[in-house]
């Protein structure tokens, strides 16, 4: 039975080993810096916000964010959405992205923005499809085998 709920510390090893199960995936994270010490890292933070989809114990996908709060308003940043190989295509990380903006509601969330690099096609439909919009390019952001690569900025304006 699939389930979704807060990505904690504990899980930080249920994430990397997630990772581990594609390894043309685990080394590009690995390259953009998604270490497994970044992973714990990342979960014992104050501002950290994750979601997890859960087929028992069973980790099939993730969302790692933090949650930004400034004079009473929360924005929310996109650092990582992750879905197992096996599971994609059939609507876990658009389950993942409705989850987050609903159970973030309660902090009088406003925004949800992030980057990706310019060539990751697949996450930018996601985004599109999910009405996030693209407002910016950070110029040569990402360094990948030598290569430079653009990141596209792209946020989600949360209607009252």
């Amino acid at each position: 039975m699939l389930k979704i709920k807060k990505i904690l510390f504990n899980h930080a090893s249920d994430c990397e080993n997630l990772l581990k199960t594609n390894t043309p995936d685990l080394k590009y994270f690995k390259r953009l810096g998604w270490s497994f010490d970044q992973f714990k890292l990342q979960t014992s933070k104050e501002i950290h916000y994750g979601l997890g989809i859960f087929n028992g114990h069973d980790l099939d996908g993730f969302l790692l964010g933090d949650l930004i709060t400034i004079e009473k308003t929360t924005e929310y940043e996109i650092l990582l959405i992750y879905v197992n190989n096996h599971k994609r295509n059939i609507g876990y990380a658009t389950k993942l992205l409705e989850n987050i903006q609903l159970t973030l509601k309660r902090y009088n969330l406003k925004k949800i923005f992030l980057e990706v690099a310019s060539n990751n096609i697949q996450a930018i439909k996601l985004y599109k499809k999910n009405k996030f919009k693209k407002i910016g390019i950070r110029k040569n952001y990402y360094l990948m085998d030598n290569n430079k690569i653009n990141a596209l900025v792209f946020e989600k304006i949360i209607d009252e």
